[in-house]
Order: structure tokens, then sequence, then C-alpha cells
């Protein structure tokens, strides 16, 4: 027999649906959430849901785990300490933005403070065409320094690394990338032209930012979930999907 089972995290509680694919009937079941660890109502629904059905973990094709772990993270500021590389000269494209107001005429208009503050910003020396083509070499030794600093006296635990027109090479960006995980292999790394391949240099580097600065929480959440799931006996397929409804890669 074939089963699935959906999980949603609410503030207040934690719904669970199990379907038989072969029967295609439904049975849920509820659990309260546990705020300071949300893994921990989820592993424990999971086996009182199964146990409701008289279920074997084992006869469990897919579990759907919708979340809204990342939205809150950003929302409330509680990612974790993320740097950011860029192209020499646009350390300052985050607080930039687009240069528009979304109420023209509030004089007291505050935009909420970018995700890597200016502080965790580096400078990178290289420089690409709007083709791709190298315009200054990567000055990777540099680079490899920016990275120390912001990992010895800031104590970073993710990096974004975010060049010019990556999106038309990427090679800067992979270069970055490979010295970090061999100098630094505790970082969390999301590189711009992997995130986002496209856009401009703003929307770019911010969903790069972000990426980088929930990466790590995420990480440890799904680690946390995986690892339980298997102790249980779950040998199929564990989705975890995005408040945008889009599966977290």
């Amino acid at each position: 027999m074939s089963y699935r089972v959906g999980i949603d995290i609410g503030g207040t509680f934690t719904d669970f649906a199990l379907l038989d694919e072969e029967s295609n009937t439904l049975s849920i079941y509820k659990e309260l959430t546990t705020p300071h660890d949300p893994s921990e109502a989820v592993l424990h629904g999971v086996v009182e849901l199964l146990e409701q059905g008289k279920v074997a973990m084992q006869e469990v094709r897919i579990i759907d785990h919708g979340t809204t772990l990342v939205t809150n993270a950003v929302i409330e500021h509680r990612g974790a300490p993320t740097g950011m590389l860029v192209t020499d000269g646009l350390e300052d494209v985050l607080d930039i933005g687009e240069e528009r107001r979304y109420d023209l005429f509030d004089l007291r208009l505050r935009f909420p403070e970018p995700i890597v503050p200016r502080q965790l910003r580096r400078p990178v020396r290289e420089r690409l065409a709007y083709s791709g083509r190298v315009l200054e070499a990567l000055d990777l030794d540099a680079a490899q320094a920016a990275v120390r600093d912001l990992v010895d006296n800031h104590g970073i635990e993710s990096l974004a690394i975010c060049l010019l027109h990556s999106y038309a090479n990427p090679e800067h960006e992979q270069m970055i990338a490979a010295m970090v995980a061999e100098h630094f292999p505790m970082l969390h790394v999301s590189t711009s032209a992997d995130v986002l391949p496209f856009l401009r240099e703003f929307q770019r580097w911010t969903t790069t930012a972000i990426n980088a600065y929930v990466r790590p929480i995420v990480d440890r959440y799904l680690a946390k979930i995986e690892k339980g799931l298997a102790a249980q006996g779950f040998r199929g397929r564990f989705l975890m999907m995005t408040s945008s409804g889009v599966p977290w890669a």
C-alpha cells in the first residue's frame, strides 16, 4: 500500500493529513505547535498520525511539509550572521535599491534595514562586461582575505557572493565559491548566478543575500527532521514547501 503525509505548521497547531493513495481516503490529526523547536511537533505528530491510521512508516511514500520558517526568519531578522562579497564599488547596492518610494509624499518613510548590514559587505577586485567578457581578472587572494576577516572578526556563518554581470559569466563567482569550500568549509555559500541567474543587481543580490541568511537555520531544521524520520523507518521522499509553494532546494 502507498500513503502520502502532509504537514502544515501554524502558530497554534501543526496540522497533519494522511492520504491513502489507493482508496483516496484522507485522515487528519492536530498537534500543538512547539515554537521553540517546530521539528518536535512535526516528528511527534507524524508518529501519532500513523498510529491513528494503523499505517507503518515504511508504507509512506512522500511527506510534504509546508512551512513559513523562511519567511518568519526574514521578517523577524532571526537568520544567521551573513557576509557578502560584491564587485568593487558596488557595496551600497542593497541600500540604494531602485531609488523608489512606495509612498511618495511620506516624508518620514523608512525602509527596512538590509539583511546584510553595510559592515559585513566586502569589495572584490574583478570586472565583467555585460556580455560576460572579463575586463579585470578576479583577485582571488584578496577575496580570501576578505572572507577571513568576516569569519574571524564578525563570526559569519553564511556568505553571499554577488558579482556584477555574473548571470552572463558565473566563472568568478564559482572561483570564489570553490576557494571558500576549500578554506572555509563551515560556511554556507550562495552565489547570485545560482540563486537567481537573471534580473538586475538589486533584485538578484537581495534574493541571494536572503538565501544565504536563512540557509543555516533551514539546513539544521531539515537535518533534524530527516534524521528523526529515518530513525522511525521512513525511506520515502521528504519535500519542504516554502510559503510561496515552491520546494526548498
